[in-house]
């Protein structure tokens, strides 16, 4: 909590502090009275518009890394730079980027890598920049897939800096194996779906959820209703109520099976 900051520099603790929280009482907080953990969340996806059910059931929740990758060069005028003369972070940086991207491409379903933020110094259109900085996100719920996704990716980075006279560095921020739902939990909830006649499919979770940390100290399992044209993160994000309906009864199917039986 003291190293962890957010975008506006304010570190974990000092946010817990602004918000009338004892960062000190963090391992109080611990509970070990909880022994099962279903979430009901939407899809996040396209997968259950696309074969037509209100209901997936999950096995599993992909494993991830992102980073803070770094490149600094030299800056310079945009103009009076010959280009062979340069050291570009910026030509440098989008080299990397399409690379890392194309490589999940290569390697299929389920990898997947994401870029997400580009920060650029000093940011100004008429000059080379100094240093240029981007998040990289990369997932796949395969550990051994992980690993080789992120060894190509340091492969690459470290290639095209070289190549360029780049200085790099890479912070990991993020790093977590993938997280396996309880076999038992999951055949409760598949059978209370049938039980309530609402057909689903088993799927894993490229997102991460609560359940995911809640494995740390509890049985897990995840419930996903569809969402629609496999949006989140948007004002476009929709699930009908119908299927909202749908994944609470077989949640409360379970629910009960699990605490009467």
């Amino acid at each position: 909590p003291r190293r962890l900051r957010g975008y506006d520099g304010v570190t974990m603790i000092e946010a817990m502090r602004d918000a009338g929280l004892d960062a000190g009482n963090i391992a109080d907080a611990k509970r070990d009275d909880i022994e099962t953990f279903i979430e009901l969340h939407i899809e996040q996806g396209p997968f259950l518009e696309r074969e037509n059910l209100s209901l997936g059931i999950v096995e599993r929740i992909t494993g991830y890394r992102q980073v803070l990758v770094t490149l600094e060069g030299a800056a310079n005028h945009a103009g009076t730079t010959p280009m062979d003369m340069r050291r570009d972070p910026m030509a440098g940086a989008a080299e990397i980027i399409s690379g890392i991207i194309d490589t999940a491409h290569r390697m299929g379903r389920p990898c997947v890598t994401t870029v997400g933020r580009v920060i650029v110094t000093p940011n100004e259109r008429a000059v080379i920049p100094r240093q240029v900085a981007f998040t990289v996100d990369a997932r796949s719920p395969l550990p051994e897939q992980r690993e080789l996704l992120r060894s190509r990716h340091e492969a690459l980075m470290s290639e095209v800096a070289e190549r360029r006279e780049l200085t790099l560095t890479v912070r990991v921020d993020s790093d977590r194996q993938p997280v396996s739902c309880d076999p038992e939990v999951v055949a409760t909830i598949a059978a209370a779906a049938a039980a309530a006649g609402i057909p689903a499919m088993m799927m894993t979770s490229g997102a991460v959820h609560d359940a995911m940390q809640m494995a740390e100290i509890a049985r897990i399992a995840m419930i996903f209703v569809r969402s629609a044209g496999g949006i989140s993160h948007s004002p476009d994000e929709f699930t009908s109520t119908a299927d909202a309906a749908a994944g609470t009864e077989v949640l409360a199917r379970a629910l009960h099976t699990l605490a009467y039986s």
